[in-house]
């Protein structure tokens, strides 16, 4: 019943990628009023308000999910069954929020990305790879990994 991640093609798993990024999207969306109160009234850093307020309006939205604990340095993991029309996939949600202020960036670590990272550091190349599976094996089943930042 559910397609293996290993066999998606890259429009099948654009099509994951942009109803994720839609969802992430929508769940923000319609939390932003309270999203924007707690800003106000907490005291804690950004980041950790932007973590709470990411989770908040994910779990208020709601999504799919699967008996499956997933492990790792992100804000928001969801293990989730996507359904489309055509096939279903088993999927790791990862979300983590970016509420930086210094040097107006947004910090990925290696740790949250399956992509190779590639940028120039003290004018020396640097290109290593990220350390999350794009698919995470599981006894329920493989979930093709989807993070969004």
């Amino acid at each position: 019943m559910f397609t293996n991640p290993s066999e998606l093609d890259p429009e099948k798993i654009e099509q994951i990628e942009k109803a994720s990024a839609r969802l992430v999207t929508q769940a923000i969306y319609e939390f932003k009023d309270t999203a924007s109160e707690i800003f106000s009234k907490e005291r804690d850093q950004a980041q950790d308000i932007a973590e709470d307020v990411t989770r908040e309006a994910l779990d208020r939205l709601g999504v799919s999910r699967m008996d499956l604990r997933l492990f790792g340095k992100i804000d928001y993991k969801r293990a989730r069954y996507v359904f489309h029309p055509e096939y279903a996939v088993r999927q790791a949600l990862l979300v983590d929020s970016k509420a930086e202020k210094e040097h107006g960036t947004a910090t990925i670590q290696t740790a949250q990305t399956s992509m190779r990272i590639r940028h120039v550091r003290a004018h020396t190349n640097v290109d290593v790879p990220g350390e999350l599976p794009t698919i995470i094996e599981s006894e329920k089943g493989d979930c093709i990994t989807t993070t969004i930042l």
